[in-house]
C-alpha cells in the first residue's frame, strides 16, 4: 500500500478578496471519488486595504495549491538505472500514466466546484471554469506518505492548437492583408459599439466557453435589440395603411414578425422572404430563449410540435443566420 499525492498549482485571472485575521489559514479538505482533496488559498503580496469599521485588512488572493491524494495497492517502479548511468523510466512512467488521468480529472472538478462558488456566490467578475487541457494540469509534483518527491518519467507539452476554418470557431475571423485598411481605419477613427454588439459578442464568448443557456439568451437579446432599434427608432416609417404597424402600435409586434410584417412597409422587402432558412433560424432561437428564460431548458419546438434539443452544433448552424440578419440590419439603418 502506498499512500499517492499530485500536486498543482493554479493561478486564477481575477483575485479574491479575503477579510480574514492574517493568522487565519485557508486551507480546506473535502473527499471526492475516493480521493482526499487539499486545497490551500495562497495570499498575494503587496496591497491591502482596510475600512474603518472593519476588524480585519483585505488581502487578495489568486494563487490555490491543490492536492489530490488516494492510497495505492502498489507503490511506483524503481528507475532502473544500467552501467552507464542511464536511467529506465518505462516501467514507472506507465505506472504514473495509469493514474494520471483519474488524479487530474479529480483535481480539475475539484478547482472548478472552487471558481464556481468564488464566480456566483462571492460575486466574482471574470473567472471562469477551467479546461482539462490548461497547461496548469500537466505535470504535477508527485509526492509519497513522507513527502518525498516521485519523478513520474512523464513529461507533457501543453501548447494551443489553432483549429481549421469552421463553424467551430464561431464566426470567429482571421486578421489578414485585407483587413490592414479597416485596422489603420479603426486607429484614426474609433469604432462605435452598439448595446447589440456587445451581446453578440458575450454569446459567442459563452458558446466557447460551453455556456449554451446562456449563449441562447444573449443571442436573443442581441437580436431583439437590434430589430427593435431599427424599427422602433423615432425615424420609423409612419402613416401605415394597418396600424398595427404605425410606431406606436409596433411595441405590440413580436421582433420577429417585425422583420417580416413591418419590413415590407418599411423597406419594400421581408428578411423571411430574402433570407428563408436564417429566418427560420432566428424564429426557432427566440422560441428555445423562452423555454431558457421560462422553463430553464434549452429546447424548441417547431411548427409541427416536434421538440429539438439545442446543442453547440445547434448554435453554430444558427450563428451565421444571425450574422446575416445583423448585416441586413445594418443596411437599413440609413
Amino acid at each position: 500500500m502506498c499512500r499517492l499525492t499530485a500536486k498543482f498549482e493554479i493561478t486564477l485571472p481575477r483575485y479574491i478578496r479575503v477579510r480574514r485575521a492574517p493568522e487565519d489559514e485557508l486551507r480546506y479538505s473535502a473527499t471526492m471519488d475516493g480521493f482526499d482533496i487539499e486545497i490551500i488559498l495562497i495570499p498575494n503580496g503587496g496591497a491591502r486595504g482596510r475600512h474603518n469599521d472593519d476588524i480585519h485588512e483585505t488581502r487578495k488572493i489568486s494563487r490555490i495549491k491543490l492536492s489530490v491524494s488516494r492510497d495505492e495497492e502498489s507503490a511506483p517502479p524503481d528507475i532502473e538505472v544500467n552501467s552507464s548511468g542511464h536511467r529506465d523510466l518505462s516501467e514507472r512512467s506507465a505506472w504514473f500514466s495509469g493514474r494520471l488521468g483519474e488524479y487530474r480529472a479529480v483535481a480539475l472538478k475539484a478547482v472548478n466546484r472552487l471558481i464556481r462558488f468564488f464566480k456566483y456566490d462571492l460575486r466574482v467578475p471574470i473567472l471562469r471554469e477551467i479546461h482539462v487541457s490548461d497547461s496548469q494540469f500537466t505535470n504535477p509534483t508527485w509526492v509519497d506518505t513522507n513527502n518525498s518527491e516521485h519523478d513520474s518519467g512523464i513529461h507533457e507539452l501543453s501548447s494551443p492548437i489553432v483549429p481549421p476554418r469552421g463553424p467551430e470557431l464561431v464566426g470567429e475571423k482571421d486578421l489578414t492583408e485585407h483587413s490592414d485598411v479597416m485596422v489603420q481605419n479603426v486607429l484614426q477613427n474609433d469604432i462605435s459599439i452598439e448595446i447589440y454588439q456587445e451581446f453578440f459578442a458575450d454569446a459567442q464568448t459563452s458558446i466557447v466557453n460551453g455556456k449554451l443557456h446562456r449563449a441562447i439568451l444573449e443571442m436573443a437579446i442581441a437580436c431583439e435589440v437590434a430589430i427593435k432599434q431599427l424599427f422602433l427608432r423615432e425615424t420609423a416609417i409612419a402613416g401605415a395603411e394597418d396600424e398595427h404597424l404605425e410606431p406606436t402600435r409596433r411595441v405590440d409586434l413580436r421582433a420577429i414578425d417585425l422583420i417580416h410584417i413591418a419590413a415590407k412597409v418599411d423597406f419594400g422587402e421581408s428578411f423571411k422572404d430574402i433570407e428563408v432558412i436564417a429566418y427560420s433560424h432566428i424564429d426557432y432561437l427566440f422560441r428555445s430563449r423562452n423555454k431558457v428564460a421560462h422553463i430553464g431548458k434549452a429546447i424548441y419546438h417547431d411548427d409541427g410540435g416536434g421538440e429539438y434539443t439545442v446543442d453547440r452544433h445547434c448554435l453554430e448552424d444558427w450563428w451565421p443566420s444571425v450574422e446575416l440578419l445583423m448585416d441586413w440590419i445594418e443596411q437599413h439603418q440609413n
